[in-house]
C-alpha cells in the first residue's frame, strides 16, 4: 500500500510504534518509506546473473499448458517420452525432477499443507532413486518406481502422494507398457482401492480411480472378454455409489471415459458400443431394482446420474431393459425419483443415440409410454420437465425416422394445446415454445417427405399435418383467449413452415385471424400482423388476399376502411412474389382511388379527397415489394414498364417509391440472366426519361428526389447497352459545350457525365478529358468540383479501356494536376487529392520529382475543414509512402526515414504549415511504426519537445496529439531513454499554454504513469507538479475499484425477450429448482439458519390433487400421474374465476357495503376541533423526528345492520364519541423523544426546569459520520421537515378561524 494512511481505528501501546505527532494524523506519505522503496518498479535497474528463460523452456511450458489436469481422454504420445535436462523446473530445488510431467506440481511449491509437502518429498525420493541407478528420467522410469513405492509404502497419506503423483504419469506411460502389464498393475492398484475404500483420504481414491481408468482405456477389445478385466470394472462401478460425493464424481467420470473415450472407440471403424456398456447397464439396473425408488432413495438416484451420461452409448437390449426400469420408477410417485428420471432420458435423447442403440420403434414407444406420465397441467417444474423430454424425444425420433416421428406428432400437438389453457404463464410459454421447434427441426428438416404427403393424401383423408394444424387452429376460439398471443405465435411458425406446401388448408385461419383482428380492443394486434405478415411472404398476397379480402373498392360509403391493416403488414412483407398480381389487383385500384380522390377534391370534399389519396399512395408503396425477387419478371415487366415510366415522368407524388422499386428491381436482376436481359431492354426508355426529368431546374440543386434519381440512373447503367450509354454520352458531351444552357442545367449535365465515365470507351474517355481539362480553372466552384470528380472517375476506372487510357495520359494527367493546384477551390480539394491518389498507385517507376512536389500539398490538406479533404490527405500520404517503398532499392527503414525527412521539411514554415506537419507525422508515425529505427525514432522525439516549448497553440495542440499517439505506439523499452526528456518538455511549456492544455497534459502524464509507473514520473517532475500528480493517480486508483471484474459491462446482451425467460434452457434449469430444494434441506440439518425466509419442502414430498370430498384418487388409473403434484396445490379459488370485490368483510363472513358521502357527511358532523388537530399534528412531528411512517389519521364507520334471526357481531369500539378507543389520547411514557415535554392536561408542551427548551432537537451521533448510514439520517431529516411544514399550515388555519 503506497502513500497510505494511518487508519483512524488503529491504537498502538507504549512502545510499539512510532505515533503521529500532534496535528499530523493526516499527514501522507511518512519519511520512513522502507518497504515502498523496496517495492518500487525496477525497470531501470539491470538484472545481475543469467536468466533460466529459454526457447526450450518456453516450448515446454506451452505443451504442458496445453494438457489438461482431468483430461484423461486426451491421446497419449506413443513416441519417446521427453526428459534430459535442458533446463530448470520450477522443483529444481526441491527435487532436481526434470521431466515435464510433474509441472503441473508447481503450485504445491509453496503450500503449507502437509499433504503437498509429502507430494514433493515422494517425488524428490523418487528422482533420486532414478538418477542414482543411471536412469534418464523418462515416464516409464517414473511409472516402476512409483508402482514399486505403491507396493512398499506405508501410511494413508504417503498412499495418496504416491498414487497422486502415479496418476499424473499413468497419462504419459507408453500405452504397450500398460497393456504388457495390464494383470500386475491392475492387482497392485485394487489392492490398494479394497483396502482403503474407507479412507478419509478421498484423494488417494481419487488418484487410484484415475490410475485405473488409464489402464483400462488402453485395453484392446479382446482384454474386455476375460472376467478378470469386467471384474475389475466392476470395483470401478462400486465406486458411483460411495458415499463420498467426490469419490463417486471421479467413479461417474471414469465410466463415461470408458465407455466413449477408449482408444479402440476412437477409430473410425470402432464397434457400435463397448463390451462392458452390457455390463454397466446391468449393474445399474440391478441396483436400482435392489434399492428402489422409494424413501430417500439415494443409490437410485446416482445410477439415474450415470445412466444420464451413458445410456446413449449401450446396445440396444439395454437401452430397452433400462429404460423399461426407469418408467417402473415414475410409477412410485416419489416425486424426486420421476424429475430425476425425466432427466436421464432427456440426456438420452439430447445425445443422439445411434440407430443401433435407439432405434425408430423403440424411440416411438419410449415416447407413447410417457404420455401415461404426463403431470397435471398446473404442477410448473414437473409438466415443463415433461414437455422438454417430450421435445427432444420427437426430434431425435424424426432424425431417424421421418416418417414415424409425422405420425406421433398430432398427439404431442394436441397434449401441448391442452398445456395453454393451465393457470400458470410458464407452462404456456414452455408449451408454445415446444410446439414451434417440433414445427422447425421435425417438420422443416423433413420438407421433402412432408411434401410426398400432402400430395398423395386424398382430400378426404386428413394427414398428421392437417391434424396439427386443426389443433392449433383451434386455439383461437375463446375458450383460449388468455394466450391468444402464443396461439398466434405458433401459427406464425406454421405459416413459415408449411405455408408454399399447403395454402389452401390455412385459408380458413386467416378468416378467423381477421375477424379477431376486427374485434373491439382485442389486445394482441401485434402478434396477429406478425403471423399474417408471415403468411403474406410465405403464401403469397394473391392467396391472402383471397382469404381475407382488402374490402377497399372506391365505391364506399363508410370511410372507416376496416381492413386498411393489411395494407402496412402487406408493405412491410411481400416479396418474391408476382410482379403481375400488382399490375392486375392493385394498380386498377390505386387509378380509381385517385380518380376518386381527384372527382372529391373538385368537390371540394377536402376530407374524403385527402383520404383516397392517402390509401392510393399507401397502395403505390407496396410496389418495392413486389420488384423484390419478382417470380415473373420476364412475363410481367413489359405490362408494368410504361405505367412506371409515366408515373416517373408525370407524378411527382410517386417518384421516389417508383425510382425505389426499380432500383431494386435492376440490383435483383443481375442475379439472373434472363431477367438482366429483359430489364435491358427497356434502358431506351427509362434513361431519357430519367435524364429529362434530371436536367429539368428546380428551385435547389440538393433536392433528395434528384440524388434518387441519380442513383437509379447509376444503376440502370450497369445494365444499358455500351452503345446506348455512349449516344447518351456525346449528347451530354454536346449540351455542356453548348453556351444557352443555366448553370444548374450544366451541373446536372456533369453529374450525368460522372454517372456514365465508368461505361463509356476510350475515345469518350479522351473527349471527357479534353473538356475537363478546360473546366479546372472555371471561376464557378461547382463546375470546378464537378471536374476533379469526373478525372477521378477516369483515374479510378477499373474497365481495361479506361486503365489503358490511364496508363497512357499519366504524364499529362501529372502535369494537368501540378498546373491547377493554384486555381483549386477548397471545395475542389477532396477529388483532387483523391485523383492523385489513383495516380500514386499506378505509378510503376521512380516520380521523386513529382512526390517532392505533392507532399506540401497534402501535409497542408490535413488541417482543411471538410472531413473528406482530410481523410483523402492522410490516405494521399499513406500511398506516398506506399509507392516510395515500391520504387526504392534501399531497405525498408531507411526508405521510411527518407521519407519521415521529407515531410519534416514542412517545420520550418508557418504556425499553420508546422501544425499541418506535425498532424502528417502523427499519421505517418501511426502507420510506418515497426519500420521506425532508433536514430528516427530519437528525431521524432527531440522534434516533438522543441514543439511542445512553442508559444503558438496551435502548434502545441498538434504536439500533445503527436505525443499521445508516440506513446501508445511504442513499448516502455523503445521510450526508456527518451523519458526524462519528454516529461521535462511537458512540464517546459509556456505558462498560457501550459494553463490551456492542462486537460491533455495531464492525460499524457496518466499514460507516462501506466507506462513507467507513478514513483518514476513522480521523481522527474518539479515539485509544482506533485500535487496534480497525486490527483491523477487517485483518480486511476479509484476508477480501477469502480471497474467490474470481466471488463466492461453490456446492458443488451442481459435483455432477453418475453419468451425466452421461461423456456428453460435444458432440463439441468427446468430441474434446479427441485435439486436446490434437497441441497437445502440437507444443510439445514447441519446448520440451523437464524432467520429463514422460506419454508424448504422435504425432499420427494408430493400432494394428491383432489377435486372434492368425493373424489378419491385410484392409483391404479394409469392417468394417476396427473393428480401427483411436486408443488402445494392452492386451496383458494383460481384466480380466473375468483369473483373480486373491494367490500369488506364482518368477522361472520356479511359483506360490509358504505357510501363513500355518508362516510364524509359523519366527519363533517363529528370532526375534530382545532385543539386536537394541533395534538396530532405533534404527535406527527414527534414521529417524525423518530423516522416512525406516517400514520394516516382518516377514520371510517363501519355500519353494520344485524338481523333479527342472526346473533349480533361482537362489539368492537371505533369512532368518536362514547363509541371512540379510550387507548387512543393516551401515549405510553418513553414511546419517543420529547415525551417529557408533554402538558397532562394541556394541547402542547410545556418548559421543564432544569432542561432545554421543548423544540425538536437531534441528537449528534457519530455513526452518521458513516457514508453508508448517511441515507437513513437524511430520510429521517426528510420526515421532521415534512412534519414541521405541516404543523405550522395547521396552526396557521387555527389562528384564521380565531
Amino acid at each position: 500500500m503506497a502513500g497510505g494512511k494511518l487508519k483512524s481505528g488503529t491504537k498502538h501501546g507504549k512502545h510499539k510504534g512510532k505515533r503521529w505527532k500532534k496535528g499530523h494524523s493526516s499527514d501522507s506519505n511518512p519519511q520512513i518509506r522502507k518497504h515502498r522503496l523496496t517495492a518500487k518498479n525496477r525497470f531501470f535497474n539491470q538484472n545481475v546473473g543469467s536468466s533460466g528463460l529459454t526457447e526450450a523452456a518456453l516450448a515446454k511450458h506451452d505443451e504442458i499448458s496445453e494438457d489438461g489436469e482431468d483430461d484423461i481422454t486426451s491421446t497419449e504420445k506413443e513416441t519417446g517420452s521427453v526428459s534430459g535436462r535442458t533446463f530448470s523446473t520450477w522443483a529444481t530445488n526441491w527435487t532436481e525432477c526434470t521431466n515435464t510431467t510433474f509441472s503441473r506440481v508447481h503450485r504445491y511449491a509453496s503450500s503449507n499443507s502437509a499433504m503437498h509437502k509429502e507430494i514433493l518429498a515422494v517425488l524428490a525420493a523418487v528422482t533420486e532413486v532414478i538418477k542414482a541407478s543411471g536412469g534418464k528420467e523418462s515416464e516409464t522410469e517414473y511409472f516402476a518406481a512409483l508402482m514399486t513405492s505403491l507396493e512398499s509404502v506405508e501410511g494413508e497419506q504417503s498412499l495418496a502422494a504416491v498414487a497422486y503423483l502415479l496418476s499424473l504419469v499413468m497419462k504419459r506411460v507408453p500405452p504397450a507398457v500398460l497393456k504388457s502389464r495390464f494383470s500386475d498393475i491392475a492387482k497392485a492398484l485394487l489392492h490398494v482401492m479394497a483396502s482403503h475404500v474407507n479412507t478419509q483420504f478421498t484423494s488417494l481414491l481419487r488418484s487410484i480411480i484415475v490410475c485405473l481408468t488409464s489402464v483400462l482405456r488402453v485395453q484392446d477389445p479382446i482384454v474386455w472378454n476375460d472376467s478378470s478385466t469386467l471384474q475389475i470394472y466392476h470395483g470401478l462401478l462400486a465406486l458411483t455409489t460411495h458415499h463420498k460425493p467426490k469419490v463417486r464424481k471421479a467413479a461417474h467420470h471414469a465410466v463415461c471415459v470408458i465407455l466413449k473415450g477408449s482408444s479402440f472407440m476412437q477409430h473410425p471403424e470402432s464397434p457400435h458400443y463397448h463390451p462392458a456398456s452390457s455390463a454397466t447397464a446391468k449393474y445399474c439396473i440391478q441396483q436400482i431394482e435392489d434399492t428402489g425408488g422409494t424413501g430417500e432413495a439415494t443409490t437410485t438416484l446416482h445410477m439415474l446420474g450415470l445412466l444420464k451420461d451413458v445410456l446413449a452409448v449401450f446396445p440396444q437390449h439395454s437401452v430397452k431393459a433400462a429404460c423399461e426400469t426407469i418408467l417402473r420408477l415414475m410409477t412410485l410417485s416419489n416425486v424426486l425419483v420421476t424429475s430425476v428420471a425425466m432427466q436421464t432420458l432427456h440426456g438420452m435423447f439430447s445425445m443422439q443415440p445411434k440407430a443401433s442403440s435407439l432405434p425408430a420403434e423403440l424411440n416411438a414407444q419410449i415416447i407413447t409410454a410417457l404420455y401415461d406420465y404426463q403431470p397435471g397441467e398446473n404442477d410448473v417444474q414437473p409438466l415443463t420437465a415433461w414437455l422438454a423430454v417430450m421435445e427432444k424425444a420427437h426430434v431425435n425420433l424424426g432424425r431417424i425416422d421421418a416418417k414415424l416421428c409425422i405420425s406421433h406428432l398430432p398427439r404431442i400437438f394436441n397434449s401441448a394445446m391442452k398445456c395453454l389453457l393451465s393457470e400458470k404463464a410458464e407452462i404456456a410459454h414452455v408449451a408454445a415454445d415446444t410446439l414451434k421447434i417440433l414445427l422447425n427441426n421435425c417438420v422443416a428438416s423433413n420438407m421433402a417427405f412432408v411434401k410426398s404427403v400432402l400430395t398423395t393424401a386424398a382430400e378426404s383423408i386428413p394427414t398428421p399435418i392437417h391434424k396439427m394444424f386443426r389443433a392449433v387452429e383451434g386455439g383461437l376460439s375463446y375458450q383460449f383467449h388468455a394466450e391468444w398471443g402464443q396461439v398466434l405465435q405458433i401459427l406464425a411458425a406454421f405459416f413459415e413452415v408449411l405455408g408454399q406446401e399447403c395454402p389452401k388448408m390455412m385459408k380458413k385461419c386467416l378468416v378467423s385471424m381477421a375477424d379477431l383482428r376486427d374485434s373491439h380492443r382485442f389486445p394482441y394486434k401485434a402478434e396477429l400482423d406478425h403471423a399474417v405478415g408471415v403468411a403474406v411472404r410465405r403464401m403469397g398476397p394473391r392467396l391472402v388476399l383471397e382469404a381475407v379480402p382488402l374490402q377497399i373498392t372506391g365505391n364506399e360509403d363508410n370511410y372507416e376502411f376496416p381492413r386498411s391493416w393489411l395494407i402496412p403488414v402487406l408493405r412491410d412483407n411481400i416479396k418474391e412474389t408476382e410482379l403481375g398480381f400488382f399490375t392486375s389487383y392493385f394498380l386498377p385500384l390505386a387509378a380509381k382511388l385517385r380518380a376518386k380522390s381527384i372527382t372529391y377534391s373538385k368537390e371540394d370534399h377536402l376530407v374524403e379527397s385527402k383520404t383516397y389519396d392517402a390509401l392510393q399512395l399507401q397502395i403505390w408503396s407496396l410496389l418495392p415489394g413486389f420488384c423484390t425477387r419478382p417470380t415473373d419478371l420476364k412475363q410481367s415487366f413489359k405490362g408494368v414498364a410504361k405505367i412506371l415510366g409515366s408515373a416517373i415522368s408525370d407524378r411527382a407524388d410517386l417518384r421516389m417509391t417508383v425510382m425505389a422499386s426499380l432500383r431494386k428491381l435492376i440490383q435483383h436482376s443481375l442475379e439472373r440472366e434472363d431477367n438482366r436481359t429483359e430489364v435491358a431492354k427497356y434502358a431506351k426508355n427509362f434513361l431519357p426519361i430519367l435524364f429529362n426529368v434530371f436536367t429539368v431546374d428546380t428551385e435547389y440543386e440538393k433536392d433528395p428526389t434528384r440524388l434518387a434519381m441519380l442513383e437509379t440512373i447509376k444503376t440502370y447503367l450497369q445494365l444499358a447497352d455500351r452503345q446506348l450509354t455512349a449516344s447518351f454520352c456525346d449528347k451530354c458531351l454536346d449540351k455542356m459545350l453548348g453556351q444557352d444552357i443555366g448553370s444548374l442545367q450544366r451541373h446536372s449535365l456533369m453529374d450525368l457525365a460522372i454517372a456514365m465515365v465508368p461505361h463509356v470507351n476510350k475515345p469518350r474517355l479522351h473527349r471527357m478529358h479534353s473538356f475537363i481539362v478546360l473546366q479546372l480553372e472555371s471561376t464557378d466552384k461547382t463546375v470546378q468540383k464537378k471536374s476533379y470528380r469526373i478525372l477521378e472517375e477516369i483515374c479510378a476506372g477499373k474497365s481495361p479501356e479506361s486503365i489503358q487510357f490511364v496508363t497512357g495520359t499519366l504524364t499529362e494527367l501529372q502535369k494537368l494536376l501540378l498546373k491547377s493546384l493554384s486555381s483549386s477551390g477548397p471545395s475542389s480539394k477532396a477529388p483532387r487529392l483523391r485523383c492523385l491518389c489513383h495516380i500514386f498507385k499506378n505509378l510503376k517507376s521512380s516520380q521523386h520529382e513529382f512526390l517532392i512536389a505533392v507532399v506540401p500539398e497534402a501535409v497542408l490538406c490535413t488541417k482543411e475543414v471538410g472531413e473528406r479533404a482530410r481523410t483523402a490527405a492522410y490516405n494521399l500520404l499513406d500511398n506516398m509512402g506506399t509507392a516510395q517503398l515500391t520504387w526504392s532499392n534501399k531497405s525498408q527503414q531507411e526508405t521510411i526515414q527518407n521519407y519521415f525527412e521529407l515531410v519534416m521539411a514542412g517545420l520550418a514554415g508557418s504556425p499553420h504549415m508546422v501544425s499541418a506537419t506535425v498532424l502528417a507525422l502523427t499519421r505517418l508515425l501511426y502507420l510506418y511504426k515497426a519500420d521506425i529505427s532508433r536514430d528516427l525514432l530519437e528525431l521524432l522525439v527531440d522534434q516533438a519537445c522543441l514543439l511542445l516549448t512553442s508559444k503558438a497553440r496551435e502548434i502545441v495542440q498538434s504536439a500533445l496529439g503527436y505525443l499521445k499517439v508516440l506513446l501508445s505506439s511504442f513499448g516502455d523499452v523503445d521510450l526508456a531513454q527518451h523519458l526524462k526528456k519528454l516529461v521535462l518538455c511537458l512540464v517546459s511549456m509556456k505558462e498560457d499554454n501550459k494553463h490551456h492544455f492542462r486537460f491533455k497534459a495531464k492525460e499524457i502524464f496518466g499514460r507516462l504513469i501506466r507506462k513507467f509507473s507513478y514513483e518514476t514520473i513522480y521523481s522527474m517532475v518539479p515539485e509544482s507538479h506533485h500535487k496534480m500528480l497525486v490527483n491523477l493517480r487517485k483518480t486511476q486508483e479509484r476508477a480501477k475499484k469502480k471497474k467490474k471484474p470481466g471488463g466492461e459491462y453490456d446492458e443488451d446482451e442481459e435483455e432477453k425477450s418475453l419468451k425466452s425467460s421461461f423456456k428453460a434452457e435444458s432440463i439441468d434449469d427446468i430441474l434446479r429448482d427441485t435439486d436446490s430444494e434437497i441441497d437445502d434441506v440437507d444443510d439445514s440439518r447441519q446448520t440451523k439458519a437464524k432467520k429463514p425466509h422460506k419454508k424448504v419442502a422435504k425432499s420427494g414430498s408430493a400432494w394428491l390433487k383432489e377435486t372434492g370430498d368425493d373424489d378419491i384418487v385410484d392409483f391404479m388409473d394409469p392417468g394417476v400421474s396427473k393428480k401427483v403434484l411436486a408443488t402445494k396445490p392452492d386451496s383458494s379459488v383460481s384466480s380466473k374465476k375468483a369473483v373480486k370485490h373491494d367490500f369488506k368483510m364482518a368477522p361472520d363472513g356479511r359483506l360490509i357495503i358504505t357510501e363513500e358521502k355518508e362516510e364524509m357527511d359523519t366527519k363533517i358532523k363529528k370532526g375534530k376541533n382545532v385543539k386536537e388537530e394541533a395534538m396530532d399534528d405533534l404527535d406527527e412531528l414527534l414521529d417524525a423526528m423518530e423516522g416512525n411512517p406516517k400514520k394516516s389519521r382518516k377514520r371510517k364507520m363501519e355500519s353494520i345492520e344485524v338481523d333479527e334471526d342472526e346473533a349480533p357481531a361482537k362489539y368492537k369500539a371505533g369512532g368518536s364519541g362514547i363509541h371512540r378507543l379510550i387507548a387512543v389520547g393516551k401515549r405510553k411514557v418513553g414511546a419517543g423523544m420529547g415525551v417529557e415535554y408533554k402538558a397532562k392536561k394541556a394541547g402542547g408542551d410545556m418548559k421543564k426546569k432544569g432542561k432545554p427548551d421543548p423544540f425538536a432537537y437531534v441528537p449528534l451521533d457519530f455513526k452518521q459520520l458513516n457514508k453508508r448510514k448517511r441515507a437513513k439520517a437524511a430520510g429521517q431529516f426528510k420526515n421532521l421537515v415534512k412534519g414541521a411544514k405541516k404543523g405550522a399550515i395547521s396552526g396557521k388555519r387555527a389562528k384564521r378561524r380565531k
